[in-house]
Formats: C-alpha cells, structure tokens, sequence
C-alpha cells in the first residue's frame, strides 16, 4: 500500500519549490513530484521512463541508467546566449541592485536581501564562468557555472537553473536564493 501525502511539507508550498532529482524540472511544471524519505524528488515522466528501463534490461541486469528527455528549444545557439549573458548580467558588481534583480525571474522583492548580501560580502572583482548548459524543458535549463570572488578565488563551482520568462531566458530564482542561503541571507517569498 502506498501512502498518498499532499500539503506543504511534500512539495505543496510555494516558497520552498523542488525539483525533480531526475530531470531537474521544477515542481510547478510537473504533473506529479513523488519525495522519498532522502529528499529525493522524482517526476511522473521519469516514473514512466524508469518503467520502461526496468522493462527492456535483460535478465540479471540489476544497475540500470535511465537518461531524462531533453528539453528541445527553437534556436539553442541564440538560447544558450541569452543564458549566459543573463548570468554575466546577474553577477555584474558594477550593475545596480535593480539590474542584477531584473535578471532574476521573480526578482522583484530580492533588492532588500541582495543589498544585505553584498554589504555582508562585498564583491567588485566578481566574475562568473557558464560551463554548461542542459535545456530540462522548453523553457527551463540546468546550469553549471563558476562563480569568482576574493572568498572563493579558486572558483565556487554551482549548479543553478535559468529559466524563459516571456521571450527573456533569466537566471531561476531557487540559484539565487541558494547561494544567499550560503551567506546567510534568507530570501523572501516569490511575490504572487
């Protein structure tokens, strides 16, 4: 018997959004986001694709990989750009506040806690390098990136999100509030 949790503390609220572990879809996009007790997240599509693995391997084969559908975006070289330059724009010291939050999607209420982070650790030398990127979904990718400054000089390597607001691909508000979280600074709730 499988026990059906719904609220909140699966998934339900708002402010503390997951992703599936699979494919890295975020919840609002998914039809159904099952959580083990590990914090592991898993997706009805990658549920349906696991089931098809298991159904295909040959007898005895116990470790099986599954690869999650990639995300098909219309032009990926103009895509892929306008990824970057939104990280470019998201860690630009010498950008406003303002700026560097309009790059954020849901970034209007973050100025506040932006301003805090950087009094708390002051960056004009920050730098960012887009190493990957993997389109989850037509309108979302995972991206790993590089983030340079005087605390991590070596480089602080990250995995974050962008994701496509209207016609404008911007750095995923869980990225920066992850990294926030790293400096102390909790986020506000998404504005509705």
């Amino acid at each position: 018997m499988v026990n059906v949790m719904r609220g909140p503390a699966f998934g339900g609220g708002r402010s503390n959004r997951k992703r599936c572990s699979f494919c890295g879809r975020r919840d609002e996009v998914v039809e159904h986001l099952v959580r083990s007790r590990g914090g592991t997240y898993i997706c009805e599509r990658c549920v349906a694709q696991a089931q098809e693995a298991i159904a295909a391997a040959p007898a005895g084969d116990k470790m099986l990989r599954m690869r999650p559908t990639p995300g098909q975006v219309p032009d990926r070289d103009n895509a892929e750009l306008a990824i970057e330059q939104a990280f470019e724009t998201f860690f630009n010291p010498s950008l406003s506040v303002t700026e560097r939050c309009a790059a954020i999607a849901g970034g209007g209420n973050l100025a506040t806690a932006m301003q805090t982070l950087d009094d708390r650790y002051p960056s004009s030398d920050a730098d960012v390098s887009v190493d990957s990127i993997r389109f989850v979904s037509e309108d979302e990718a995972e991206v790993r990136f590089t983030l340079f400054v005087s605390q991590f000089p070596s480089g602080l390597e990250r995995p974050g999100h962008a994701v496509l607001v209207g016609q404008d691909w911007k750095v995923a508000r869980d990225t920066w509030c992850n990294l926030a979280r790293m400096g102390g600074i909790e986020c506000p709730p998404p504005e509705d």
